[in-house]
């Protein structure tokens, strides 16, 4: 996802995240709090395109949608920065090495924005030219999340779970794999279910050496449950299919 240059927006990626979160009828607005609160967005850019900043809106609006309910609007002075939205846990929608935007700057018509810096904005375009070459793999990330999520899955049987799920590939071949997986699923789909999956962030899609192949994709899903208030469920594109990865050793 190493592409620096303005391209077109996946029109798939853009429909897809339009239709899960732009239901409020504002444009560059996200919304936070347990009242979800309005926040215009502030872009540093000035040349970002207006199709890229809706873009961008909808991600933020995916993640903000569950997880930002515990934001929360502080008040300061510090530079150009008059405030910043806080939350005791750092988004599981974005990877570690990019930081969620905070910053509240002045904003001449709503009197306050969420400040979008241009290296944020940059790491989008580049995850915007990811989707676009990868539309197919981005919509079915986006649909494995909302099943996986579903009552469908729990009910799922036993033999159809190693679509859903790979192990370590110290197996002797993929028929073991999938024959330990089916054995096992009554132990696995109380474990999975216990978890509720959110939408990923288009910046959370890394490829890495880590994994069966010399490269490999993966995804973190947001989850939380099971006694955990937020965490990170990451998943594995492999064999055409979007699968939940038990190769700890894996995760990038």
């Amino acid at each position: 996802m190493k592409i620096k240059k303005t391209v077109s927006l996946s029109v798939l990626f853009v429909s897809v995240l339009l239709r899960v979160t732009l239901c409020h009828g504002q444009s560059n607005v996200v919304y936070y709090g347990v009242n979800s609160n309005a926040i215009s967005l502030a872009f540093a850019d000035v040349n970002l395109s207006a199709s890229a900043k809706e873009a961008i809106t909808a991600d933020l609006r995916v993640c903000l949608s569950e997880w930002g309910k515990k934001s929360e609007l502080y008040m300061r002075n510090k530079g150009e920065s008059i405030g910043y939205l806080y939350n005791f846990k750092s988004s599981p929608h974005y990877p570690e090495n990019i930081t969620f935007p905070r910053e509240i700057v002045p904003n001449g018509v709503s009197g306050l924005a969420l400040y979008i810096p241009k290296k944020l904005s940059d790491a989008y375009t580049n995850a915007f030219a990811f989707a676009a070459a990868n539309s197919n793999i981005v919509a079915a990330a986006y649909e494995f999340v909302a099943f996986v999520s579903s009552t469908n899955f729990p009910g799922i049987s036993s033999n159809a779970l190693p679509n859903y799920i790979m192990f370590k590939n110290a197996l002797p071949d993929a028929n073991a794999e999938s024959n330990a997986i089916v054995n096992l699923a009554p132990q696995i789909i109380p474990d999975l279910c216990d978890q509720t999956y959110y939408p990923p962030s288009i910046l959370g899609f890394t490829y890495s050496s880590d994994g069966p192949a010399a490269t490999n994709l993966w995804m973190p899903s947001p989850s939380a449950g099971g006694g955990k208030d937020w965490g990170k469920t990451t998943v594995l594109w492999h064999e055409n299919k979007w699968r939940f990865c038990v190769w700890l050793d894996w995760v990038p």
